[in-house]
């Protein structure tokens, strides 16, 4: 391929926002020549959801906003059709990196949406969120299933319970009081409450240290502790096994979904968890982008970036690599990097680190694989009004069936006889499957299938009802992201970051020491520490702060909500930050006495 030839651009005046004159076009990166305001121009690289909603508070603001994405626009929150599967004029079937899910204490993402306008809609693409009112444990080895309702506002609809999954549950119930030793659950219990209780201080610099498996004596417990409490609650939560997670992380996010669940911390109008009604790109997504364009943001598909000069503290500009090999330089007034944390990594230069040597820490940061497999089914199978856990799954899988909360009917995807979609996760792929000894990294793409279609019927039709047979199935389809499987060369393009133990000390603010460099995402620091689409909303309005203060500018700033914290708690987390700081332990944790 040669390389870029600029196209023709053109200014347009954003009356709505009453901004200056933006420049969008379309193509190959802006040429220097372009004219812009002076000292307005930012070069977004990354459009997921960070690198989208800061070019979104950036644009508002009178910005000139230009956007580079290596691969495609909306990142690993994208719906992915798949290839060559439309017949007709129906649609690919909709694949996904893994289902979208949205708790109730989202608070800056769905500010983010309320303002993308949806037609029919007034609260726009904020209304295409529908509520699930259910959570399945399911078991495997005749065990029978857990359904948890979410009965917030009540009554739920659609009802969580049949007759026969109360029963299920009820026999659930029986069956976890018995088998889990009463001790151990009231182990668990006091360290609830000692994670409730403890200081901001006592969080970060004890607790975000230790692992999980730690925290909770894991190893020393039961196999059904282990199963509820540990690796098989973790591994599903956040790509992460007991002993990787670190223990602020676990239990902040384990908190604040107590507390919505209970109604309390949640945005207004919302539940516990809550989905889109149709696929992500086409509900939420392309919306987006195109209300973006319409404000006058720029983006450029297909650049990956490859390095930033700097002269003297600041970014001059920095180097992206086209799909074909070709590279360009990018002029910008202000630079911020919404790319992945593996990627930033690699922008480490020893340039870079003599301007702000704290990033020299980012290396240190980890990632692992979570990605998303779709059965497509000849049939609805609402297996439940919500999220499945398969608890006993080699490799910590989750699910949701789709049809239930969509309003575009599956028929118009496809060849037409799609009626349901099983979207899956696999949360682990270095452990051992359920029915072979390989983990999943090393089997290949039809091995991986196979293995978590017999995973799932495991654990739905092992009491007797065939929830799920062969005769449903209609086709599967992999997160592309994952490659080469069952080769020496697998690798996964779109890796999930982690919460390791000591992380937060390596994560860097959104601001940094090069003057007009600024970072979003979820790995950078913010309140919620977890990686979610929340988090990745919240880093994006953070560096447009940053970037604001370092600009002079007078614009408003954005807003940031600070996760809820329950008021009737705050006096136990004042006098534990006394008790942290003369280096005694929690005043509740009685039970175990060691302080790290």
């Amino acid at each position: 391929m040669k390389p870029p030839v600029p196209r023709r651009s053109f200014l347009r005046t954003v009356a709505a926002t009453g901004t200056a004159a933006a420049t969008w076009s379309i193509g190959a990166p802006a040429s220097g020549s372009v004219r812009r305001p002076p000292g307005r121009t930012v070069a977004i690289f990354g459009a997921g959801v960070a690198g989208l909603t800061a070019a979104h508070e950036l644009v508002e603001r009178g910005f000139d906003v230009t956007v580079y994405e290596r691969k495609s626009l909306g990142g690993k929150a994208r719906s992915i059709p798949v290839p060559e599967s439309a017949t007709g004029d129906r649609k690919p079937l909709p694949g996904e990196h893994g289902f979208r899910f949205f708790p109730g204490f989202y608070h800056d993402l769905g500010d983010t949406m309320r303002r993308i306008p949806f037609p029919g809609n007034d609260k726009g693409c904020w209304e295409n969120l529908t509520r699930a009112t259910t959570y399945l444990g399911a078991r495997a080895g005749d065990r029978a299933d857990l359904t948890i309702p979410f009965p917030e506002p009540f009554p739920p609809k659609p009802q969580p319970y049949t007759p026969e999954s109360f029963l299920e549950t009820m026999r659930a119930g029986a069956e976890t009081a018995f088998r889990l030793p009463p001790h151990e659950a009231a182990f668990f219990a006091q360290k609830a409450l000692v994670y409730a209780t403890s200081s901001d201080e006592r969080r970060l610099g004890q607790w975000d240290r230790l692992p999980w498996s730690d925290f909770i004596r894991a190893e020393r417990m039961s196999d059904e502790y282990r199963a509820f409490l540990a690796d098989g609650m973790i591994r599903n939560l956040a790509a992460m096994k007991s002993a990787d997670a670190s223990t602020h992380s676990i239990g902040l996010v384990g908190e604040t979904t107590a507390w919505s669940a209970m109604g309390r911390g949640n945005e207004e109008d919302a539940s516990v968890d809550r989905v889109l009604d149709g696929e992500t790109s086409e509900r939420w997504l392309d919306p987006w982008i195109e209300h973006l364009r319409e404000l006058g943001v720029r983006f450029e598909v297909g650049w990956t970036l490859d390095g930033l000069q700097l002269d003297r503290g600041r970014i001059t500009s920095a180097t992206v690599t086209g799909q074909d090999g070709s590279t360009t330089a990018v002029h910008a007034d202000w630079f911020v990097s919404a790319i992945p944390v593996e990627r930033f990594t690699q922008l480490l230069t020893p340039d870079l680190l003599a301007a702000d040597p704290s990033l020299a820490s980012i290396r240190d940061l980890r990632t692992d694989w979570m990605n998303g497999l779709m059965f497509y089914l000849k049939q609805p199978v609402p297996i439940t009004p919500g999220h499945v856990n398969y608890v006993d799954s080699g490799w910590a899988i989750t699910s949701i069936s789709q049809a239930q909360f969509w309003h575009r009917d599956f028929a118009t995807y496809g060849d037409g006889t799609v009626s349901d979609c099983l979207s899956t996760i696999l949360s682990d792929w270095t452990s051992p499957g359920m029915f072979t000894a390989k983990a999943a990294k090393d089997c290949l793409p039809e091995e991986i299938a196979n293995e978590v279609w017999a995973e799932i019927k495991a654990h739905l039709n092992d009491t007797g009802d065939y929830v799920l047979t062969d005769d449903m199935l209609h086709s599967w389809f992999l997160d592309p992201a994952i490659i080469d499987s069952g080769t020496p060369d697998v690798r996964n393009d779109e890796p999930l970051f982690i919460q390791s133990p000591g992380s937060w000390a390596d994560r860097p603010e959104s601001a940094t020491d090069v003057d007009n460099l600024f970072l979003a995402g979820d790995w950078v620091r913010t309140d919620i520490n977890v990686t979610t689409m929340e988090g990745a909303n919240k880093g994006g309005r953070q560096a447009v702060n940053a970037l604001l203060d370092a600009a002079g500018a007078d614009a408003e700033k954005c807003q940031v909500t600070p996760l809820f914290r329950p008021p009737e708690f705050e006096p136990a987390k004042q006098w534990d930050r006394q008790l942290y700081r003369m280096g005694l332990p929690n005043q509740f944790d009685v039970l175990d006495p060691r302080f790290p």
